[in-house]
């Protein structure tokens, strides 16, 4: 969300380095060194370390790597965009200090466990390694955009709101966009085994006991508790080898399906037709919409008046030597 919000804005940076340069060259790249200021943020100093460690993540990011052929412009292109998120970066950590957000160690594990989670086994620790980041450095960055979505949160998002006439006017705007798929209303059965199955589809052929019963007695699911209800559904919820489900009547039986999980029935129970939803069941979804845009305009605005209030130098001499 952060980085799509980043998007919006516009710095205002010079487009090609070159065309920044004043035409002199007092240091030549040899000549950089990294606590060498390279910009100055409302009397912060930024260094050129900072700079050359942004500059090798965007090339990471956008898979250059090493001595791989790189064209002046797209060269240009990496250079100016790490001043761009250097610049953002800086100023939203400055209003971060300056209106006391913090966030808790809670918070902080937590979205370290969340983001972890994703990875399996040990391709996480090759994901900061092929990064170039230590763990560190990353619980820092993790830190640091939990910091800068509070301020966002408190500064610009719980300032906007949706109003009913907002919601409505969206909504006749785009009334062909709501509805619902049809759904079915199904009983499910899972085991482990085909011998499993089989032996169900006989008990309910014989019909001495109904599908419910034996979804308590036999189903793995944890809706089996519940007779095997799986309540209503649409197409693409369910895994999709459930989705032959959909040409079954209603009291239809399915075959036996297999799945990486077992071995499954269904029974369809209920079916629901396609139809065109009403504007109080649209209503969540189109108010979500809605905030999103006002919150990425109102964010976009506030951004672009903090900069603008900011004293920002870049040392564009220095960089033109950076190669």
């Amino acid at each position: 969300m952060l980085e799509k919000r980043f998007a919006l804005i516009i710095l205002g940076v010079c487009l090609i380095f070159s065309a920044c340069s004043n035409g002199s060259s007092p240091t030549s790249s040899n000549e950089l060194n990294e606590g060498m200021a390279i910009a100055v943020i409302n009397r912060e100093e930024v260094s050129f370390g900072k700079f050359k460690d942004k500059f090798k993540t965007l090339k990471k990011k956008f898979r250059v790597q090493g001595d791989e052929e790189i064209s002046p412009e797209e060269f240009a292109w990496l250079k100016n965009r790490a001043v761009e998120q250097i610049v953002q970066n800086t100023l939203l950590m400055q209003e971060v200090k300056k209106n006391s957000i913090v966030i808790s160690q809670e918070e902080l594990d937590d979205e370290i466990l969340k983001v972890q989670a994703g990875y399996p086994e040990d391709s996480f620790d090759k994901r900061l390694e092929f990064e170039g980041l230590t763990r560190k450095e990353w619980e820092h960055f993790i830190e640091n955009n939990l910091l800068i979505n509070a301020l966002i949160r408190n500064l610009v998002d719980s300032k906007v709101s949706v109003s009913e006439e907002q919601m409505q006017r969206y909504f006749a705007a785009n009334e062909t966009s709501f509805h619902k798929g049809e759904q079915v209303r199904a009983l499910h059965i899972m085991v482990e085994t085909e011998e499993d199955i089989r032996q169900i589809q006989k008990e309910l052929s014989s019909k001495q006991k109904d599908f419910s019963k034996l979804a308590q007695e036999f189903s793995l699911g944890p809706e089996g508790a519940n007779g095997g209800d799986l309540g209503y559904f649409e197409a693409g919820q369910m895994p999709e080898e459930f989705d032959n489900v959909f040409k079954l009547k209603v009291k239809g039986v399915s075959d036996m399906i297999r799945t990486p999980y077992g071995f499954h029935l269904l029974k369809v129970v209920d079916k629901v037709k396609e139809r065109k939803m009403s504007f109080d069941e649209s209503k969540d979804q189109i108010e979500k919409i809605l905030l999103q845009e006002i919150q990425d305009k109102t964010f976009k605005n506030w951004f672009i008046q903090l900069k603008e209030k900011s004293v920002i130098e870049i040392k564009y001499e220095l960089l033109e030597n950076f190669n």
